[in-house]
């Protein structure tokens, strides 16, 4: 990866967080993460597609920043995007000055699910993000602290309702990964797939309780974020962590 396009990116990321969460610029802030997320695209393209661990990573940092700038398109989440665009410049930063990874090539199905699944992790990596808020805000409500802090963040429940839109629109994403997977995959051993796939089922399984209990029984706040934040855990393990595994220790592909 160009390291002058990494820089630059990163730089971006910086002043966008600085506008949105110092300044509280929203329009000159969207401006400036437009450009941090087309350098951040540009880097990506030009190392050429390899979807080993650390362009894997800087994918879902760029994707993570693109969700939630349309979310600023929305309507004011603030900080959310202020972590999110932390996030993608923490992803692009390690790419940048990462050993390089080799290209290679994969069929049309393969690239498809690989689209679908880091979009799946971008969503819900927003998803875990905004349970973080969650905690903090029902926190300091609870203990009745951070003033400043309460009346910069919206409300809890707004929060809680934004947090259930990521999980649906994750969960959604997630479940065509799975299916995706069941069919261009065809064997799940021999591609060093197993424990990924295992882990991957077990935090789908923790979304769907999650959505179910909050349709059927009402399940908010703390509840909620530890049950997003622990089916996060889930994912990181079984889609890095199995990349760390094979691709940087073992050397495997």
């Amino acid at each position: 990866m160009n390291h002058l396009l990494a820089i630059s990116g990163v730089i971006a990321y910086a002043v966008t967080v600085f506008l949105l969460f110092r300044l509280k610029q929203r329009t000159p802030a969207l401006l400036c993460a437009a450009l941090a997320i087309t350098l951040h695209a540009f880097a990506v393209y030009q190392a050429g597609l390899s979807l080993r661990f650390f362009q894997s990573l800087s994918l879902v940092g760029l994707l993570v920043a693109l969700v939630s700038t349309l979310g600023l398109l929305r309507s004011p989440l603030r900080f959310l995007a202020t972590l999110a665009y932390a996030v993608a410049a923490t992803t692009l930063a390690i790419e940048g000055f990462a050993p390089p990874e080799t290209p290679r090539t994969s069929g049309w199905q393969i690239h498809l699910h690989a689209a679908i699944a880091l979009l799946a992790y971008a969503v819900l990596s927003l998803a875990g993000l905004q349970a973080l808020l969650v905690l903090v805000a029902e926190r300091a409500l609870r203990l009745r602290r951070w003033p400043a802090l309460m009346s910069a963040l919206p409300a809890l429940s707004r929060l809680e309702r934004q947090l259930f839109e990521l999980i649906a629109v994750g969960f959604g994403l997630l479940t065509l990964t799975l299916l995706s997977g069941a069919l261009f995959i065809s064997d799940l051993s021999a591609q060093h797939l197993v424990h990924k796939t295992v882990l991957t089922v077990s935090a789908w399984l923790v979304f769907a309780v999650l959505l179910l209990g909050h349709w059927r029984y009402g399940w908010r706040g703390k509840q909620a974020a530890y049950g997003t934040l622990a089916g996060m855990v889930l994912l990181l393990l079984g889609f890095f962590g199995s990349q760390i595994v094979l691709q940087i220790i073992l050397k495997r592909t």
